[in-house]
């Protein structure tokens, strides 16, 4: 294939003193080997050592700016403004993408022209690239997709077009900018779910998630922000907790039926062939 053929994927990666783990996020994007890859680090004036490892691979790293942002939201959006590409991602700078994953979501883009979002499974490592969970799960269509999202946000490729339709994040969400993102995508497009591992979210001491929802127990922004979730995108049943109970045994039950389907091992074994034949290229 020429090079004019593969459809120009943005990466773009916010960053602030994550200096721990960012040559690990730079590698896992610039080790892609994809042809046409537009490949951009907002910094937001890191303190640590986060520019010299900017710097090590700026012959690698299309653009990259460091300097005050508001938060994460405006360094992405700020990312996305000077994107040339058709196809975007965001990766945090503590997370990593797995080998061949833009390969594998630009030929579902190719082949599947009518979806404007693409997910993946994820893999869980700690700060030492130790992994120790797996998370997969089943296909949703778009009316399910209405009333429950929860998708790994460093597998989500999406196109262009439905980030411009969107205007992008919403600067005032620091916790929650995804989720949003991803009810208002579901206004224009199906999600295409991939059943392969496309990228891993690292859990360490100092990461949102842990923040939010692990020991340290939840700070009042980001309960302030579930709220707001909940009161602009669920109804009243849907915010009952033995709901979530009830999807999540749900979709443990269909994710294991997909598993055992001919349509979903004949999916795999595309996705192998196009893995080994990237290998052997």
């Amino acid at each position: 294939m020429k090079h004019s053929e593969y459809p120009r994927v943005t990466i773009v990666t916010p960053s602030f003193n994550q200096g721990m783990f960012l040559e690990r996020t730079i590698l896992s994007v610039i080790n892609q080997d994809y042809p046409n890859l537009e490949y951009i680090i907002v910094d937001g004036g890191s303190t640590d050592n986060s520019l010299e490892i900017i710097k090590k691979y700026e012959d690698r790293i299309t653009k990259w700016v460091s300097e005050p942002d508001t938060g994460q939201s405006d360094a992405i959006n700020k990312g996305f403004g000077m994107a040339t590409g058709q196809v975007f991602n965001w990766l945090n700078s503590d997370d990593v993408l797995c080998p061949h994953a833009i390969k594998i979501v630009v030929d579902y883009y190719k082949r599947i022209p009518a979806i404007q979002v693409f997910y993946g499974d994820r893999i869980v490592i700690d700060q030492d690239d130790r992994v120790y969970k797996t998370v997969e799960g089943p296909s949703f269509n778009r009316r399910e997709l209405k009333y429950y999202i929860k998708i790994p946000q460093e597998t989500v490729f999406f196109t262009r077009d439905i980030w411009e339709k969107e205007r992008g994040l919403n600067e005032e969400l620091h916790y929650t900018m995804d989720n949003d993102l991803w009810f208002r995508f579901v206004r224009h497009s199906d999600f295409k779910h991939i059943p392969f591992f496309l990228g891993a979210y690292r859990e360490h001491y100092n990461s949102k998630s842990v923040e939010v929802f692990g020991s340290q127990k939840r700070n009042d922004k980001a309960m302030a922000e579930l709220s707001y979730m909940k009161k602009k995108y669920y109804n009243t049943w849907l915010r009952a907790p033995r709901y979530w109970k009830f999807f999540y045994m749900w979709n443990q039950m269909r994710l294991a039926h997909e598993k055992s389907s001919k349509k979903r091992r004949l999916e795999v074994e595309h996705i192998i062939e196009l893995v080994q034949q990237n290998g052997r290229s």
